[in-house]
């Protein structure tokens, strides 16, 4: 799996990718924020299927850059990768409920954007047992945002928080 870390363009540490792979064991997984297809294809390697969500075109902090062609290439030989092209608040209120086991968040990091991120998918993920990871915690204003959502972050390898979901936060 170090190839996997290294392979594809991505601020994930080779620790976060490991720990991607880990959480997406089996599961069915929304992605929110996949630029060039490095975390996507972490948890395509050991999850039942991954929906990615990106309107790739970057962002302030990430930078303003047209990542599909590089995205597509990258995760051309993953048949349980299924892809949504377009902003957040456009594709995820036309997805079906309860779907989702796992939900990693990684899109604009200022605290609104991390808060309406996650309000947005809180109606996708399965009520018992789902798990959120947010990237960049600790970073710009993820920290703040994720800490006011939950009073309890459950693991952190780098800057990568993970929380149960039991479906009232």
């Amino acid at each position: 799996m170090s190839d996997l870390a290294n392979a594809i363009y991505t601020s994930l540490t080779p620790a976060e990718v490991y720990k991607l792979v880990e959480l997406a064991e089996g599961k069915d997984v929304i992605e929110l924020g996949s630029q060039y297809g490095g975390s996507t294809v972490a948890m395509a390697a050991s999850a039942k299927s991954v929906h990615s969500v990106d309107w790739h075109q970057g962002d302030e902090h990430a930078g303003y850059a047209d990542t599909l062609h590089d995205y597509f290439y990258n995760i051309v030989s993953f048949r349980n990768i299924i892809s949504h092209i377009g902003r957040f608040e456009d594709v995820l209120p036309k997805m079906r409920r309860f779907a989702f086991d796992m939900a990693f968040i990684d899109g604009q990091h200022d605290a609104t954007s991390v808060k309406s991120d996650f309000s947005l998918v809180k109606s996708l993920l399965k009520t018992e047992g789902s798990v959120i990871a947010f990237h960049d915690y600790g970073r710009f204003e993820v920290k703040r945002a994720v800490d006011s959502l939950f009073p309890v972050i459950d693991d952190l390898v780098d800057t990568l928080a993970i929380v149960r979901f039991d479906g009232y936060s």
